[in-house]
C-alpha cells in the first residue's frame, strides 16, 4: 500500500498503528522507502531460536529485539521521525490501551508488536506492555481531528473458515484472536474517509516465506484503489 500511495505522491501527515502496523509505521516513518521496508524484514532475523525464552510470558523473549532494532533504526525517539507517530500498546498491569508518541521510540514499538502467548511483554516505566491489539486493532482515536481526511489499512476482515483451517497451535490462537478483536472494526471504518481492506488470511502471523508476496499483494490492491482515493481526498 506504502509504494502505491508513494507513486502517487500522498504522504502521510501523522500515523497511527499497533501491532505489525506500529513496526511499518515507525520504520516508514524513520524514512525508509518501501521497498527499503521489504528488504529489512526479508533480511532481519526476526525469528531465531536463540530469541525463544525459558520461563518468560511468552514463547520468544521481546527484549532481545530492541537492540535488533537499534541497529537497523536512524531513529530511537519519536521525535526524531519525519512523520509524527502514535504506537497503540496494553498495559497489563492496568488493562488499558496506551498512544506512545513521546520519547523512547524502541521499546513501545517492540510492545506493541508482543502478540501473547508468542511474544512476551515488555517492561516500560511503571507498566507491562504487549500487543495493542488486544484493546485497539485500529487505532484511529489518535488522528481524530488531525488530519483532513483519515485513511486506514486493515488486513484480514474475518470471513468463515473450515476446520482444516486451524489445523496447528498457531492458526488457532490466531483465529480466536481475530474472532475477538472483529466485533468493533466496522464502526471503526465508518469513522474513516477511506479504508484498505487486504486478505491475506493465507499468509500466517509468524510466516517469513511469503513477504515478498504479501507486498506484491497489497501494492497491486492499493494501486485499484488509487483513483477512488483520490476522488475523497479532492472532496
Amino acid at each position: 500500500m506504502l509504494k502505491a500511495l508513494d507513486e502517487h505522491h500522498l504522504r502521510p501527515a501523522a500515523i497511527s498503528g499497533t501491532s505489525g502496523g506500529a513496526l511499518v509505521g515507525a520504520l516508514y516513518a524513520s524514512g525508509k522507502t518501501p521497498e527499503q521496508l521489504l528488504d529489512f524484514f526479508k533480511q532481519t532475523p526476526l525469528f531465531k531460536f536463540s530469541m525463544l525464552s525459558l520461563g518468560k510470558m511468552g514463547l520468544i523473549n521481546s527484549n532481545k529485539y530492541p537492540a535488533l532494532f537499534e541497529k537497523n533504526l536512524s531513529c530511537t525517539t519519536f521525535e526524531e521521525l519525519s512523520i509524527p507517530l502514535y504506537v497503540a500498546a496494553t498495559d497489563l498491569l492496568s488493562g488499558k490501551i496506551t498512544y506512545f508518541s513521546k520519547g523512547d521510540l524502541i521499546a513501545p514499538m517492540v510492545a506493541s508488536s508482543a502478540l501473547p502467548p508468542y511474544f512476551s511483554p515488555i517492561k516500560i516505566g511503571e507498566g507491562v506492555y504487549c500487543d495493542g491489539g488486544l484493546l485497539n486493532n485500529f487505532p484511529i482515536e489518535p488522528l481524530r481531528g488531525k488530519c483532513d481526511v483519515l485513511i486506514g489499512s486493515f488486513i484480514n476482515p474475518l470471513e468463515s473458515v473450515e476446520e482444516k483451517d486451524l489445523s496447528n497451535p498457531i492458526k488457532f490462537f490466531q483465529r480466536i484472536y481475530n474472532v475477538i478483536m472483529d466485533g468493533s472494526y466496522e464502526k471503526k471504518f465508518k469513522k474513516c474517509d477511506f479504508v484498505f481492506l487486504q486478505e491475506l488470511s493465507n499468509i500466517g502471523v509468524l510466516d517469513t516465506k511469503q513477504i515478498d508476496a504479501a507486498f506484491e499483494y497489497g501494492y497491486q490492491q492499493a494501486l485499484t484503489m488509487m483513483t477512488t482515493l483520490k476522488n475523497c481526498i479532492a472532496n
